[in-house]
């Protein structure tokens, strides 16, 4: 395929995507649709990594896949997954919740591939856009790509959780990787009337600071899933498993099913933060077994018998059971009924009211 005849097919390959989302609902905003039409996403992904981890590029799978409604692994750190270009969809969703006007500056947390910054440089203009991500091997290639398209938003290598303060204020922070607990630095980053979008648990919240170190927010309807944010550039590898429990199991009051409930994993994530969970299908895709652990070394495994058996420093089924009494009693509540509050010595997630149900984030 010729450079001209590459041009020409992703030209009319990225208005067929925008048409996707403008047909879903995911995309609304004129200005956010010729964005996604006119910033090339071939060009930041010119590989990507299939499950398998074999890498694909230059050729119709991967043509297809780039202009598909898809996330896609570009960066693999010791074997792990470790950066990726989102899901078109919910970079819509995410950019147009951002609520931006001409004339606003926004940091973004979590470079990746820079398709992101590309959206947020074409909609604000280069100069009002800075991004931040952990590693050069990252950052490197995001700022040559973004010159080759011909965006030049301020591209740092650092620790997302601290921002880019010599920058600062900015009017939106948006952050593109999953956070536990929201990081104060980024906080005081923002101009009085200034919001930060991010993903906690699996769910995107909308946070306004309302003082010094203090802040609300409400969460909104939408899952979002993102791998972690990095503090140093070798984060990212998933623990490795703990032993499996032993002993006789116990009966469990949580259907194992019930993982596969994304409202239900969205109360589980804040409420048990920083699982890696492991499955046992059925044929039909059916959920009948886990492994859930915790990098502090405790480990649950659910069984098809429907008992469970824990090991480790504290009992990670138990808790989980806990949130799922929770979720149940509130009738199955959507991301959309919580909200965070945050001071200077707490961050707190609750559900339908500050003074209702909550869990500590970052715990």
């Amino acid at each position: 395929m010729t450079t001209d005849d590459l041009t020409t097919r992703a030209t009319e390959a990225r208005r067929a995507l925008a048409r996707t989302l403008v047909d879903a609902g995911d995309l609304t905003d004129p200005e956010w649709r010729r964005a996604f039409e006119e910033v090339p996403r071939h060009v930041f992904v010119p590989y990507f990594y299939a499950p398998s981890g074999e890498r694909i590029s230059g050729d119709d799978r991967w043509f297809a896949a780039v202009h598909e409604d898809r996330s896609l692994v570009t960066h693999r750190t010791n074997g792990a997954a470790t950066s990726s270009s989102s899901q078109p969809s919910l970079m819509a969703t995410m950019l147009e919740a951002l609520a931006v006007a001409d004339g606003m500056s926004a940091l973004e947390i979590g470079a990746g591939t820079g398709y992101n910054a590309a959206l947020l440089a074409h909609r604000l203009g280069d100069d009002r856009v800075t991004t931040v991500d952990i590693a050069e091997d990252i950052t490197g290639p995001a700022r040559e790509r973004l010159a080759t398209a011909g965006y030049r938003p301020t591209v740092i290598t650092g620790d997302g959780s601290i921002g880019a303060p010599d920058r600062a204020p900015y009017d939106r922070i948006i952050v593109t990787c999953g956070l536990s607990a929201v990081p104060p630095a980024l906080l005081q980053q923002l101009t009085d009337d200034g919001f930060l979008l991010t993903p906690l648990g699996n769910a995107l919240a909308r946070i306004h600071p309302t003082g010094p170190g203090t802040a609300t927010g409400r969460f909104l309807p939408h899952g979002a899933f993102f791998m972690p944010l990095r503090h140093t550039s070798t984060d990212g590898v998933p623990t490795r498993r703990p032993p499996l429990p032993i002993g006789p199991g116990r009966p469990s009051t949580l259907p194992v099913a019930t993982i596969a409930d994304n409202h239900f994993r969205f109360l589980a994530g804040i409420a048990v933060p920083g699982l890696t969970w492991q499955y046992d299908l059925s044929e039909s895709g059916e959920i009948t077994g886990a492994r859930v652990w915790h990098p502090d070394g405790s480990i649950a495994h659910a069984h098809p018998d429907t008992t469970v058996t824990e090991a480790g420093p504290r009992p990670l089924w138990a808790a989980l059971e806990e949130a799922y009494r929770t979720y149940q009693i509130a009738d199955r509540p959507t991301p959309d009924r919580y909200g965070v509050t945050i001071t200077l010595e707490s961050q707190r997630a609750w559900l339908d009211d500050p003074d209702g149900p909550g869990w500590t984030l970052g715990g």
